[in-house]
């Protein structure tokens, strides 16, 4: 019996560790994403603008 009892106690113990664990992986998963988003954006932008500069200037003709 003292067995059973030591047994879901460390089924419980893993499964807590696992689900924090899960928790952490996926706030960092959100924090990259919005980095990534922010990034590709700003690339946009700037590519943007350099298209803009560039038809401006006459200097792709």
């Amino acid at each position: 019996m003292i067995v059973l009892v030591v047994l879901f106690g460390a089924v419980a113990a893993g499964l807590a560790v696992i689900s924090l664990l899960a928790l952490r992986v996926r706030r960092a998963a959100d924090v990259l994403s919005v980095t990534v988003a922010r990034a590709s954006d700003e690339y946009r932008t700037s590519s943007a603008d350099l298209r803009e500069r560039v038809g401006q200037s006459g200097a792709g003709t």
